[in-house]
């Protein structure tokens, strides 16, 4: 007979995994992360020592049917209950964050109750929170909107990328898990922002940051653990070798040796015994004691002392300078400049807006330089030619450029690329004023800056973590992405606005003031001493195992054949929309379907926001956007019409918006995440490669080709020439035609082609990352011991 719910006394939220025991030598409490139950700690229980005890918590509303319960009240019942039940040396852990939001709250209730904590253990994700200030408040209202629109089906995608096996759960549960990821996500956020802006609620015990070596949430760990200053007086990490983000299933061995023995040695001084080895698979990377009891990363001006018989080594690249004798010139400046600099919002803000303003400064030269030089010119030879010159450099130095900067100082190859960037602004801007500009010179100049602006945005992108505090990390590139997002849409109808006003010249005035005053906040700005981003190895390195990859399986060599020949038809419609306009209509029409091509852009992003694309046919998804964007493109070339042309610039923006955004589910969920950057770097590389000849020989040459044949007169100006018109102009609107057709063509005899039409079918999704990582590290052990 059921007991009626009244009988049934308080719920337990704590569950025994291990066997029972009359006594444990000691018992762990885990909580889950967000959306996750009871028994994702299984696997570490069967792996935990005979005499150790260890009981997950159930969160209320994490299985089909329960209620919902406050995190704080889960807390407060959890504490209580581990105060009442659970006897003898206590040890936590939680993972991501609501299983960490969560075990910090109840080691403060824990301890606040007299009761002692061995350690706490936080795995997987360091604190994080939202940015206060009006600077950042724009930026927060498009994160909000942007997470409100996010579709389920793009955070699955996002955790099956991370590792998460979401073909084990079922649909209904699997949105259950993404519904309480994204409502314990915005709580574990409120608490860290709150709890960084507080005072009091330390704890005694330990915090050890548990990572994934592999884990993207965790990066920066080297330095991230001491933010955990902020609760504790002492703070460690420990590093899982080749381990992603949801390790708890295939590493639960090593993180049962974590668990029971890394705190033991923190407390007797033998941590050294966890140090990194040959054949180590996990190892204590970390070790800080804050005898102050303030947070590091908070405190202006403090220096974290470094662990006895720990040398820090010097950043790769830069040589330390000898310090003047004290009364000599330069040592106070120089004792100025050791000052410490922490990371602030004002910091990155000040930044931000400097490198926005020169990023819109560049993208109006490289939009109205092209038009100038086709107005002038006529040629579509140049048009095209320029633009290549504006493509190649940039990547041909790009490898360089990752590299500098990786062992560089990003402060100063920033400037130095701004400074060059300006001043073969400040040389255009000159040549043009005193009527002096001619083509070779803007083939020069716009190769120049190519090449500069490759330094300076590696140097901007890979500095933000240097600028920003880390828990505000994610914030600041939303800011950063959105404002990339923003000048790309309003740059097409400034830039003609001001060309139609004031001409070419106006828009270089405005480039190089852009760059004195990106240069000038750079100057000011002071860097702090901490880390940036860097990559784990080279972008030739990448590419090389990317091609290792990508050609490695028939299928994707054959994606990446369809990519390059669907680029060749692309590449040179894009190219042609503007010569296209100008060919009927002026310069302010040309930026009225620029505009609509923006926005075109913005609503497919918008569109795949919300829709997370196709759950399961993804490649066919590819497929059915490059149909529509073939429509598109036919709509384009119909009629000499500006509404006509916006309207198939939108469709074409929209779709390319589509193929890309379907495109990066493929690699999310057929690639493990370890291996996303070398199959991204190959195809880029790929698309990339195609383009040159798309602008130089085939924008030109198509037009050229086809104009004789719609001239009055010509062989098609009676038939085709009924549909789309006579004149000026009409060769550039056939080639739409033409590129489209083939363009669908391309797609159907694909859909005919077994290894393209059966690619979704036949290729698994891709195993777990952990998984991917614990083979790696048993193929390094195998390797090691045959030689």
């Amino acid at each position: 007979m059921a007991t009626p719910e009244a009988d049934r006394g308080p719920r337990r939220l704590l569950h025994l995994l291990t066997p029972e025991r009359r006594k444990a030598a000691a018992t762990v409490v885990c909580a889950p992360y967000g959306g996750g139950s009871a028994l994702i700690y299984k696997p570490l229980a069967d792996a935990m020592p005979a005499d150790w005890a260890l009981h997950s918590i159930a969160v209320p509303g994490h299985e089909l049917g329960e209620e919902a319960m406050d995190i704080d009240e889960v807390a407060r019942l959890c504490a209580e209950e581990i105060v009442a039940n659970v006897a003898g040396p206590l040890v936590l852990y939680g993972h991501c964050g609501v299983g960490v939001r969560l075990t910090v709250e109840i080691a403060r209730r824990v301890e606040a109750s007299g009761r002692e904590i061995d350690a706490v253990h936080l795995g997987g994700i360091f604190p994080f929170a939202r940015p206060k200030g009006r600077g950042a408040a724009m930026a927060e209202r498009f994160a909000e909107l942007a997470a409100r629109l996010r579709s389920d089906q793009g955070m699955i995608n996002a955790l099956a990328s991370a590792g998460l096996d979401v073909d084990e759960v079922d649909e209904e549960q699997l949105r259950l898990i993404v519904h309480n990821r994204r409502v314990g996500t915005k709580g574990a956020e409120r608490y860290f922002g709150e709890l960084y802006e507080s005072e009091g609620g330390a704890i005694s015990a330990p915090v050890i940051a548990v990572c994934g070596d592999r884990d993207p949430a965790t990066e920066f760990y080297q330095e991230r653990f001491r933010e955990w200053h902020r609760i504790t007086g002492t703070a460690a990490v420990v590093v899982l070798d080749e381990a992603g983000h949801f390790y708890l299933k295939y590493r639960a061995e090593e993180l049962a040796d974590i668990l029971t023995g890394v705190h033991r040695s923190i407390a007797a001084g033998e941590e050294a015994r966890h140090g990194p080895t040959a054949d180590a698979t996990w190892w204590l990377a970390g070790l800080s004691r804050d005898t102050t009891g303030t947070d590091p990363a908070l405190a202006p001006g403090h220096v974290p002392e470094p662990e006895p018989g720990h040398v820090p080594a010097p950043e790769p690249g830069r040589v330390p300078e000898p310090e003047p004798a004290p009364g000599k010139p330069g040592a106070s400046r120089r004792a100025r400049e050791r000052r410490p600099v922490r990371p602030t919002m004002g910091r990155f803000l000040a930044i931000a807006t400097g490198q926005q303003l020169s990023m819109i400064g560049s993208a109006l030269t490289e939009f109205a330089l092209p038009i100038w030089i086709y107005l002038q010119t006529g040629s579509l030879f140049q048009l095209g030619m320029l633009a290549a010159f504006g493509l190649v450099p940039g990547i041909v130095v790009a490898p360089l450029a990752g590299a500098i900067v990786d062992r560089g100082d990003r402060r100063r190859v920033m400037l130095w690329g701004d400074v060059a960037a300006g001043l073969t602004q400040a040389a255009l801007l000159v040549l043009y004023l005193s009527g002096s500009l001619e083509i070779w010179h803007c083939y020069v100049m716009i190769s120049l800056l190519s090449a500069a602006l490759a330094f300076q945005r590696v140097a901007w992108g890979s500095a933000v973590p240097q600028l920003v505090p880390k828990r505000f990390l994610g914030r600041a590139n939303g800011v950063v992405q959105m404002a990339l997002g923003l000048a790309q849409f309003l740059v097409p109808l400034i830039a003609v606005g001001i060309l139609h006003v004031i001409g070419l010249g106006g828009i270089l005035v405005f480039d190089v003031v852009s760059y004195l005053i990106a240069t000038g906040v750079t100057l000011a700005v002071r860097f702090p001493d901490v880390m940036a981003a860097t990559r784990r190895e080279s972008v030739g390195a990448e590419i090389r195992a990317g091609f290792q990859r990508a050609l490695g399986s028939r299928h994707f060599r054959a994606m990446l054949f369809w990519f390059a020949a669907l680029n060749i038809f692309l590449s040179p419609l894009f190219l042609l929309i503007t010569p296209l306009v100008l060919s009927f209509s002026s310069t302010a029409a040309a930026g009225w379907v620029s505009t609509a091509a923006g926005l075109g852009a913005v609503l497919g992003g918008l569109t795949l926001l919300v829709w997370g694309g196709p759950r399961r046919m993804r490649l066919r998804g590819v497929l059915f956007a490059t149909l529509g964007l073939a429509a598109a493109c036919v709509v384009t070339g119909l009629r000499p019409s500006v509404t006509v042309v916006a309207a198939g610039a939108f469709g074409m923006t929209y779709g390319l918006a589509l193929l890309n955004g379907i495109y990066a589910t493929v690699i999310q969920t057929k690639v493990p995440m370890r291996f996303h950057g070398r199959v991204i770097a190959v195809n880029t590389l790929v698309a990339w490669s195609t383009l040159p000849i798309g602008f130089a020989l085939v924008a030109p040459a198509g037009p050229e080709l086809l104009q004789p044949l719609m001239d009055e007169g010509g062989a098609l100006a009676s038939s085709v020439g009924a549909l789309i018109g006579t004149g000026d102009g009409r060769g550039i609107g056939l080639l739409y035609l033409v590129f489209g057709l083939a363009m669908a063509a391309l797609v159907l005899i694909s859909l005919c082609i077994p290894v393209l039409a059966r690619f979704d079918r036949e290729v698994p999704d891709a195993e777990s990352d952990d998984l991917i990582g614990l083979e790696t590290l048993r193929a390094r052990a195998k390797g090691e011991t045959n030689a």
